[in-house]
């Protein structure tokens, strides 16, 4: 198991302006336990009639960002929302990710659908390898096999295991934020007050990093977030403007594979040189040996066209052309980080965490993250909320008009 920490919610002034519809208008609110209790009750409710036949667990006490897992029907909210009052935005978390589990596909499928593309696009970059002149994806299969279900579950035995979590991390990253326009989109309209605060919340925050030219705006991921935004009307992004992917065209998509060709078409040279870049960063910090072995497989793996790659027939459905990873820019580390743990989705997020730890031969990591979680105390306090009973009476008296009541009762064996 984690190791963990407990913090206690304080009674900081809640920004609940929405939810106080559900507390008799009352604005003025304290981020109290009673209030977690009723937070706890409403979120249970979204789940009951967004996803009715689907035993889904909400968990907010956790650190993080607001996270989803489709296969585990599971819903996991960042405890730091709450210690900073931000109840609104809980709520609107909650619902998104509620969709995720209604609309999207399982994270396991996700990566498996992605990994003919990201193929191509492993093949459609040129490498100098060990004097050898190759695609990254034959670079790649010098050093080994690897399959769509081992990246899932983090089990890649491979020297370039963090690269390939990488790349594979990022363009499930892009396809996320696709998914995001699509599913809010499908959101109920009497919800989406929720939605619409909270991402102007996090556009203006945005805006401001962006103009302040503290995010790269022509890299891969300022791109994407840029576009995202642009794709809910906030902004502009000529990939959001692109005929070929837009807003109508992804939210009328059946299911998410049907947007993935059109995705990674508009996105194919900003992916292209990401990718690049990527590998740059990868080999340049990787201390590896040249040795008479590593020659020798380069020497088999490259050459003419070959079964692994090395020909240009496979990436003409990207709409790119071959290019240099030495012709990329470099990566900017500390923003991708940043934009991974922000936008990534619960499972690809543990890959990319992969990427910052030792692994084990059998991809066992070997140090586990500390979690945040809220006090065994407050959290009983939460829950003996459930053990109140409010009932309303009424006694009729002879020659009187009668009384009514209230009677609250604590059950302690509920």
């Amino acid at each position: 198991m984690s190791d963990s920490k407990s913090v206690e919610i304080k009674a900081v002034k809640a920004d609940a302006e929405l939810m106080s519809a559900w507390l008799g208008g009352v604005n003025e609110n304290l981020v109290t336990s009673k209030l977690l209790f009723d937070l706890q009750n409403i979120l249970r409710h979204y789940a009951d009639f967004i996803v009715p036949n689907k035993e889904v667990k909400v968990e907010y006490p956790i650190e993080g960002t607001p996270r989803a897992s489709v296969k585990e029907d599971r819903v996991m909210i960042p405890i730091e929302m709450l210690v900073d009052g931000r109840v609104d935005e809980t709520i609107s978390a909650v619902i998104h990710e509620l969709h995720h589990i209604k609309l999207s596909d399982k994270e396991d499928f996700t990566v498996q659908q992605i990994f003919p593309y990201a193929e191509r696009f492993l093949n459609s970059i040129e490498v100098n390898y060990y004097g050898t002149k190759m695609s990254i994806l034959q670079a790649l299969f010098t050093e080994g096999d690897f399959n769509h279900k081992q990246i899932y579950n983090r089990t890649v035995d491979h020297p370039y295991a963090p690269f390939i979590y990488q790349v594979f991390g990022d363009l499930f990253l892009l396809i996320n934020a696709i998914e995001d326009v699509r599913i809010d989109e499908l959101q109920p309209s009497n919800l989406m007050k929720y939605r619409f605060k909270q991402e102007d919340i996090a556009f203006s925050k945005f805006e401001d990093a962006f103009n302040g030219g503290d995010i790269d705006q022509d890299s891969f991921f300022g791109k994407t977030i840029n576009a995202l935004f642009a794709f809910k009307g906030y902004g502009k992004s000529s990939l959001a403007e692109d005929s070929k992917l837009t807003k109508d065209f992804i939210v009328n998509c059946s299911k998410p594979t049907h947007y993935f060709p059109s995705t990674f078409t508009v996105f194919g040279e900003v992916i292209q040189k990401h990718i690049g870049g990527l590998w740059k960063q990868n080999k340049d910090s990787k201390e590896q040996e040249d040795s008479a072995i590593s020659s020798f497989l380069a020497d088999e793996q490259g050459g003419e066209d070959s079964e692994n790659g090395n020909n240009t027939q496979d990436i003409e459905s990207l709409g790119v052309a071959k290019i240099k990873a030495s012709d990329c820019p470099p990566i900017d580390a500390d923003f991708s980080q940043y934009a991974r743990d922000v936008w990534g989705e619960e499972k690809i997020s543990d890959m990319l965490n992969a990427m910052a730890r030792d692994e084990t031969a059998n991809g066992n990591l070997e140090s586990k993250p500390v979690v945040t979680v809220l006090c065994d105390a407050q959290w009983a306090e939460i829950q003996s909320f459930s053990k109140i009973k409010h009932i309303a009476c009424r006694e009729d008296f002879e020659c009187s008009d009668g009384m009514n009541y209230d009677t609250l009762i604590y059950d302690c064996y509920a």
